[in-house]
This record gives C-alpha cells, sequence and structure tokens, in this order.
C-alpha cells in the first residue's frame, strides 16, 4: 500500500541503494551550490532571487558544478540534492522543485559507456529495493535511434518526438526502459557533443516517462559559443563556465535522473507530486505542514 509513511520509507531506501552503488565504485559524493549567479542550464525556466541586493537564480542543474569538479581531478563524482525549475506547466510530470541524482565521469567518453552504466545502475539498485520493498523493478531494456522512433510511432522525420509519445514508445518497444539517442543536436542542450549534426546523449523513458538525460559533453569552448548562439543564448552571461574551457578538457559524460520520476515509475504513480509529502507545482501557493492520505 503506497500510503504516504510507506513512500518515505522507499525513497529513503532507494537513495541508500543509489549510494552504495556509486560509492562501491569508488564515486565520490559531492555538494554543489543551489544559488547562482548565472543560468545552470538554458537561459530560461529560471528563478530568479535577490543576494544581498544582487541579482542570482536557483539552480537548474549542478551541471557546470559537477563538470568543476571532473575537470579539478576528481574523476567521477555524483550528488543527490534539490534543483528548481520556473516551468510554468501544471502537469503529472512536472514539479517547481525536485530531486535528482546527477553523476559525471571521465569514464563515460562514449554514449555506449554511459547508457551500459545506467542500465546496470537501474537494474541492481531496484532489484535490491525489492527485495525490501513492493515495487516493481526495471528488468528490461532496449536503446532506440530517434529515427527509427519516428518509424515506430509512424511520424514523418519532420516530426519530432515529444512528452505525448512517451507512453507510445513505450508501448510499442515492450520493455521497462526506452534509452532514446542520436536526437538532432538542435533539440538538445547547448553543452552535448554532437556529430554532423546529430545530439551524442540519450534521454531515458521508464514505463512510459523519461526519467533521465544524459550525454557525453562538449570540450571545446568554440563549439560550447557556436551551440550557444544557435540556440538564441546570450553566452556573455556564462562567463565563469567557458572560462573553464581556455584550457584542454578531458573527454566527460553524465546523467541526470529525476528521483520523483523514478519512484513514481517503480509504484505505477500517475502524478509524480504524489509520492512526496512536501512537492510544490506553478499553482502551489500556501505551505502546508499536514501529510496528503
Amino acid at each position: 500500500m503506497n500510503d504516504i509513511k510507506n513512500l518515505v520509507k522507499i525513497r529513503s531506501g532507494l537513495l541508500q541503494e543509489l549510494r552504495n552503488y556509486l560509492l562501491e565504485r569508488s564515486y565520490v559524493e559531492v555538494s554543489t551550490p543551489k544559488i547562482s549567479f548565472m543560468p545552470t542550464d538554458q537561459d530560461d525556466h529560471l528563478f530568479g532571487v535577490s543576494y544581498f541586493g544582487n541579482p542570482a537564480y536557483l539552480v537548474q542543474t549542478p551541471q557546470f558544478y559537477k563538470q568543476g569538479y571532473v575537470f579539478n581531478g576528481i574523476d567521477s563524482v555524483f550528488e543527490i540534492g534539490p534543483v528548481f525549475r520556473a516551468e510554468p506547466r501544471v502537469t503529472k510530470r512536472h514539479l517547481s522543485e525536485f530531486s535528482s541524482l546527477d553523476v559525471e565521469s571521465i569514464e563515460f567518453t562514449s554514449l555506449d559507456k554511459l547508457m551500459d552504466f545506467e542500465e546496470d545502475l537501474l537494474r541492481e539498485v531496484t532489484g535490491r529495493l525489492s527485495e525490501k520493498y513492493e515495487i516493481e523493478p526495471l528488468k528490461s531494456f532496449e536503446v532506440v535511434s530517434y529515427k527509427d522512433a519516428q518509424k515506430l510511432l509512424s511520424l514523418d522525420s519532420s516530426e519530432p518526438i515529444v512528452n505525448v509519445h512517451e507512453q507510445e514508445l513505450t508501448d510499442a518497444v515492450g520493455k521497462d526502459g526506452v534509452f532514446l539517442r542520436d536526437y538532432p543536436s538542435n533539440e538538445r542542450v547547448f553543452y552535448y557533443e554532437d556529430e554532423r549534426g546529430v545530439s551524442v546523449s540519450y534521454d531515458l523513458i521508464a514505463r512510459g516517462l523519461e526519467i533521465t538525460s544524459g550525454g557525453v559533453r562538449k570540450t571545446l569552448k568554440e563549439k560550447l559559443i557556436e551551440s550557444m548562439k544557435r540556440d538564441g543564448i546570450d553566452y556573455s552571461r556564462y562567463g565563469p563556465y567557458l572560462s573553464m574551457f581556455n584550457s584542454k578538457i578531458q573527454s566527460h559524460g553524465g546523467f541526470g535522473l529525476g528521483i520523483e520520476r523514478l519512484i513514481s515509475r517503480l509504484l505505477f504513480i500517475e502524478d509524480i507530486a504524489n509520492v512526496a509529502p512536501y512537492t510544490k507545482k506553478p499553482n502551489t501557493n500556501e505551505e502546508s505542514l499536514e501529510w496528503k492520505q
């Protein structure tokens, strides 16, 4: 039974298993700032805050900071922490504040290595969790290219794959998890590497819902600025990030996994706001400490 007390225990168990998996493989757990003086992803969906009278933002992702750890010699890192998105849509898949597992490593020099790592992580962690709690672990996975997914969904080659297609793709493939790779570069965030217009990145769709985005990172400052210009981003706002690329950078990659979304897939909970006692959506306008029953 998924009452809120049970959900809290399942979440605790999941976080413990994720940490155990990564620590056993010599990953270093880090903590990154939650207030930044620059955007920390795309130049939108930002919560602005006043930092002693100066403009700042709540972080959308620890992406730049975890890369900073890797650049400074901590080869493989992870963080479990809150992130903030000023996403105005009120849906069953969006939260204004949520928890994310973020992983970054110099081991991830190819997309195959990244996807293999996350598949093994999720198989093992959800398997361990199922021994203690009544959840449905993620057992079966398939890798599908963007073009092949368009064919499976009977989409024209010019039609993008969007949120409404995620359940359809899951049904068509028939697996717990679908790694959707080879997106057109112009549909992806600027810091993913690309090869001839194809993004070296993926989304993981689990039981009809995207839970992860990941990929290999760009390592050349010129390519980052080119991608920012493509997306209409004012790259002058990203000075501290871009300055890290003034010297030669080792190839690396990583991913971000939404904790609430993962739990919702393990327990078949439709609205991710219902997997924790305190959650916020754009239409939340008051505080309550009473637990939802």
